[in-house]
């Protein structure tokens, strides 16, 4: 009991904000957005890639 005690009077550091709190909704529709944008710019540079190919090819 009394080891209990001493570990939360201890002076550990927070590993979480008290300002601040994001819900498992707002984690989730965040991690989606950046797939998403992930998977565009992997488009892109694809595009990009076949692009360059057709120019260099016409040239």
């Amino acid at each position: 009991m009394e080891d209990k005690k001493k570990f939360s009077s201890s002076k550990t550091p927070d590993f979480f904000s008290k300002e601040m709190i994001i819900t498992k909704k707002s984690l989730n529709e965040n991690q989606l957005k950046f797939t998403y944008q992930k998977q565009l710019i992997s488009n892109l540079d694809y595009k990009h890639k076949e692009w360059s190919k057709s120019i260099d090819s016409k040239f």
